[in-house]
This record gives structure tokens, C-alpha cells and sequence, in this order.
């Protein structure tokens, strides 16, 4: 993207933040697709490419405001998805420390990453949601199944089919129990 452009994108996003010092990222990017701003394309959110290239391109501004804004000493620009707030700054700290040991900044400020290809777009994603789906801990499933972590696949496989034999609600079973145990089965699955 022309720096121009990246100039023109800051500077919308520093007006839309003067005029509401808090807000989601959302907000601020669907005010970027508005028909009045037309910054961004009405499908920017479309698919997993168009989303983390609005999205980095945001965070990139945002990020880029933050600093110029720290080293103006005007204000300093709290930054999370769910959350982006200007802040006064706060005086007897070192505020240009809390933007230099930023490891997420410096990502956001590399351009070079906005070149993120398809296939490792959808790898970050599909990480994402098996971080948030699913249990870290392969053990906490295998324990529902009543299973230590030396169980085989089919040892798994036939354990689940028992136990789900066992606990269906079609067989006088306990329906939670047995949702329990063909949810734990299924991640075990997915992670095989």
C-alpha cells in the first residue's frame, strides 16, 4: 500500500478516535467501509485474506498513531481488538518503555507481514479457534474417557464407543454424561 494512502488511513482513524476516544475495532472498521468514509471495500471482512489485511493495516495505523502521539507526549492509545482508548498520559512513568517492549507493535509495524500469504493466514486462524475451542490439555479429555495419556487411538476409540453405549440418553443413560464423553472424543479426534 502507497504511503499515502497509509498517511490517509491514520489520519481517518486519529479523527474517527478524537470523536469517540473508546472503541471496539470493529466499530472502527466498519465505520472505514461506511459509504461516507470508503476507505476500505464493503467486503473487507469478506474472507480470511481480505479480514487480516484490513485487520493488520488497522493495527498498523493504530500503532503508528500511538507512537507519534507518545512522542508528541499527547496521549497514549491503549490498543486491543475488543478495546482502543485514549488515555492521558500518565506522569512520573516511562511511558516511551511501555511502546519500546511491545512485541505486538513491532509486528504490526512491519509491513512486510501484510505479504502474509492465504495458506498462513488460514494456519493463524485455525490455530485461533483450536486454542479457543478446544482444552490445551489432551489429558483433561482422556480422564472423561477414563484414560491415561499411553491410550491408543483404538483404545480411545473403543473406550468412547462403550462409554457412549453405556451413558446414551436412548438407553437410560445421562445425557450430560454423554455429552461430555462425545465431546471429549471428538477433540481427541481432531487432535489425532
Amino acid at each position: 500500500m502507497p504511503d499515502d494512502d497509509l498517511q490517509l488511513l491514520q489520519a481517518m482513524i486519529a479523527t474517527y478516535l478524537d470523536d469517540h476516544p473508546g472503541c471496539s475495532e470493529h466499530d472502527l472498521i466498519n465505520w472505514l467501509r461506511s459509504p461516507e468514509q470508503g476507505f476500505f471495500n464493503a467486503d473487507a471482512l469478506s474472507d480470511s485474506l481480505l479480514l487480516f489485511r484490513t485487520h493488520f493495516l488497522v493495527m498498523h495505523c493504530l500503532y503508528r498513531l500511538r507512537n507519534q502521539w507518545l512522542e508528541s507526549n499527547t496521549c497514549w492509545l491503549e490498543i486491543s481488538p475488543l478495546s482502543i482508548t485514549k488515555q492521558p498520559l500518565v506522569t512520573g512513568t516511562d511511558n516511551q518503555a511501555l511502546a519500546e517492549t511491545d512485541a505486538l507493535a513491532a509486528y504490526y509495524l512491519n509491513l512486510d507481514e501484510l505479504a502474509t500469504s492465504r495458506d498462513a493466514v488460514d494456519a493463524l486462524l485455525q490455530d485461533f479457534w483450536e486454542r479457543l475451542l478446544l482444552p490445551r490439555d489432551r489429558m483433561e479429555d482422556l480422564a472423561v474417557l477414563g484414560l491415561d495419556n499411553s491410550a491408543s487411538a483404538d483404545i480411545v476409540r473403543l473406550t468412547y464407543r462403550r462409554l457412549a453405549n453405556e451413558h446414551h440418553p436412548d438407553k437410560g443413560g445421562d445425557a450430560e454424561r454423554f455429552r461430555q464423553i462425545s465431546a471429549a472424543y471428538q477433540r481427541l479426534k481432531r487432535r489425532a
